[in-house]
Formats: structure tokens, C-alpha cells, sequence
């Protein structure tokens, strides 16, 4: 995980530019329109509070220095965490893996299997293999180009999620966190919400759980698998019915366009990606897949590649909360998530948003698209 360092310009701002000007060129490539309703900022940094003993003789000054390195090293991996949460949790993806352990896999093989339609009879596909990426990929690969969805999304969600990840065991996360709260519970922010705010907290846990469910145990990439690899194996996946596949594959089709000139050249590729997307998605919907309602919020909403709409992406979101999944979120990540929904909406907005979710979420129930 690497460590970014903090300047006068925070870390939400510089994604929030980087996030508007390259919705701007996949609108101008695809030809859709988005309104004028913005995303809330998610995450801002201060300079850390100088130590107290920096200024007072050679001895304390050694003290002083240590303690300042230390808590640059840890606002560093905090805002690491927190930037991968703006462009993660605060697209509202993946919010409600299914990481329960199924004959004896771990959590991630389980999340694999997750989303596969599988028929009542035939034989039972044996288990994913488990274990660092390099001692697995082969096989992974070998599987899913003789039709194994479970083995395709697994290769795309490592890729896709796994290329940073650094392992920390929960205390000393914990630890970390402690101490950050101690030193510089000021230098970190989301919106309003500062480090020892209770859903602050409550949404950085569970991201480091989603993330330990999904990453645990795979060690480093090798430099040649490239991210926007994950995209062709979640569309292997998505094609072989895996209804997570079909959720993710819309965070992920644009990845590997290097710059927002790219996705200008490139216009016909990003409109057929944006229709694969979409097509998905409806898929996954009429399957009765709850984290379709989590995609298509935020396809509407802050990664709009289908448009901007603030009331069907908040209508989405309410109706994902009414799902299994969405009741077991917990209220930390839900309060915050409610809170940059609702400042994005005006009252008008909120109310047929309300309407629009009761038509989704029977549309839902009844396997058919909504109207």
C-alpha cells in the first residue's frame, strides 16, 4: 500500500477533479447526458499537528522526530485507506460480499461461488483453488477458459481489487487507528466527519474486512497481470451467467484507458462497453441479484456511466436497503452513505425517489426489468 503524502491540496479533492473530468470525456465518447448534481466530498486531509517537543533541545528533538515520522506513516496508510474508500464505498460498490464459508473455502472462494446460477443437477464443481496468486493463477485461468464463471471472477477480482492491497492484522490496525485518533484525529477527514467519528470508524472496519475477505492471503501480483485485465475476466464470468461478474464489470470496463484522450479516440469501443454494462446489469436485476441495485446506484449516481440521475440512484439505493444484504450493512457505512446520497437531492428529489423505489423493488421481487 503505498504512502501518499499530504499536501495543501487534499487527497478528495484531487479525486474528485480526476473523477469529473473523466466522466466528462466518457459522457463526451458516449454521447449520454449527466445533470448538474455533483458528489459531496468525501475525504479531506490537514497537515498533521507538529510534536510538541520539536523545538526543544536535541534529545527531545530525536523524541519529536520519531514521533513525527510515526504519525506521518500512519495519517499516510489512513489516507490510503480512506482514498481507496472515496473511489470504492463511495461509488457504493461491493458493499455486501457473500464471504460465508461454504465446505470448508475460504471466505473469497465462497464470494466466488456466490453469484453463479448453478442448476439443480450435475455434478458439484470442485472448490477454487486457495493461496498466493502466482502458486494459483495458472490454474485459475485454466478453469475459467474451460468454463468455470467462479474461476473467470476470481481472476477478475483479484486484479481488479488485490493489485494494492498490504495485509494488517486486525489489532494492529486497531493500534494504528488508536494512535491515529491520538496524534491527528484533526488531519483526516471524510466531509464533516473527523477520524473518531463512531461511522467514520464503523466504515473504515468493515472496509479492511471486506477487503481482508476478498485480498487475504494472495501476496503480491506479478508486474505483467495489468488491471485492466479484471475487465475480460469478469466479462468471461458475466457470460457464463455469474451474476456478480455481471454487477462488477461496469466499475472496471474502463480501466484500461489510460487517459480521458483515450476514451475520446476510442468512442466506439466506450459506448460498446457501456451497452455490455447495461446489459448486465439488466440481467443481473431480472436474476434477482441484490448488489444489482447497489450497481445501478451508483451507475446513476457517482460512477454515472449510464448517466447522472440523482433520483433513480438514490431510488436504487433505497431499494437495495430493503434486500437481505442491504438490512446487514452496518449503520456507520449506511449512515454515511444516506448522508452524501441526500446532500447531492433536493426535498423534490427525495420524495420521488421514495415513489421510484417501491416500482424498483417490485420489479425486482418479480424478476422483470422496471419501468
Amino acid at each position: 500500500m503505498p504512502y501518499l503524502a499530504i499536501s495543501a491540496l487534499t487527497v478528495a479533492g484531487r479525486l474528485d477533479l480526476a473523477r469529473q473530468d473523466r466522466e466528462r470525456a466518457i459522457e463526451a465518447a458516449g454521447g449520454f447526458r449527466t445533470s448538474a448534481n455533483t458528489g459531496s466530498q468525501v475525504c479531506e486531509t490537514r497537515p498533521a499537528v507538529e510534536p510538541r517537543g520539536w523545538r526543544h533541545g536535541s534529545q527531545e528533538a530525536s523524541v519529536g522526530m520519531e514521533q513525527r515520522t510515526r504519525g506521518r506513516w500512519i495519517v499516510g496508510v489512513l489516507i490510503t485507506a480512506l482514498a481507496v474508500l472515496a473511489v470504492g464505498l463511495g461509488g457504493w460498490w461491493g458493499l455486501s460480499r457473500d464471504h460465508r464459508v461454504r465446505d470448508g473455502q475460504p471466505p473469497a472462494s465462497a464470494a466466488a461461488t456466490a453469484g453463479t446460477r448453478v442448476a439443480d443437477s450435475g455434478p458439484v464443481a470442485a472448490p477454487l483453488p486457495t493461496g498466493a496468486f502466482r502458486d494459483i493463477h495458472k490454474e485459475l485461468e485454466v478453469r475459467a477458459r474451460a468454463g468455470d464463471a467462479r474461476a473467470a471472477y476470481r481472476l477478475g477480482q483479484i486484479i481488479s481489487r488485490c493489485r494494492e492491497y498490504k495485509p494488517i492484522p486486525g489489532g494492529e490496525f486497531t493500534q494504528m487507528l488508536a494512535s491515529a485518533i491520538a496524534h491527528a484525529s484533526g488531519a483526516i477527514r471524510m466531509g464533516s466527519r473527523k477520524l473518531d467519528d463512531p461511522d467514520l470508524l464503523d466504515m473504515l472496519l468493515y472496509a479492511k474486512n471486506e477487503a481482508d475477505a476478498i485480498c487475504g492471503g494472495v501476496g503480491d501480483l506479478p508486474a505483467s497481470v495489468r488491471k485492466g485485465d479484471a475487465r475480460l475476466w469478469f466479462e468471461l464470468a458475466a457470460d457464463q451467467g455469474h451474476t456478480k461478474a455481471m454487477t462488477d464489470y461496469g466499475r472496471f470496463a474502463f480501466d484500461d484507458f489510460a487517459s480521458d484522450v483515450d476514451l475520446l479516440d476510442k468512442a466506439d469501443e466506450v459506448v460498446a462497453r457501456r451497452e455490455r454494462a447495461r446489459g448486465y446489469l439488466r440481467r443481473a436485476f431480472e436474476s434477482g441479484e441484490p448488489e444489482s441495485l447497489l450497481a445501478l446506484a451508483a451507475a446513476h449516481g457517482n460512477m454515472p456511466f449510464l448517466g447522472r440521475d440523482t433520483t433513480e440512484s438514490l431510488a436504487y439505493w433505497k431499494a437495495y436497503r430493503q434486500t437481505a444484504p442491504g438490512r446487514k450493512l452496518p449503520a456507520g457505512v449506511v449512515n454515511m452513505m444516506e448522508e452524501q446520497l441526500l446532500a447531492a437531492s433536493n426535498p423534490q428529489q427525495v420524495r420521488d425517489s421514495q415513489r421510484r423505489s417501491v416500482e424498483i423493488l417490485q420489479a425486482f421481487q418479480q424478476h422483470r426489468a422496471p419501468r
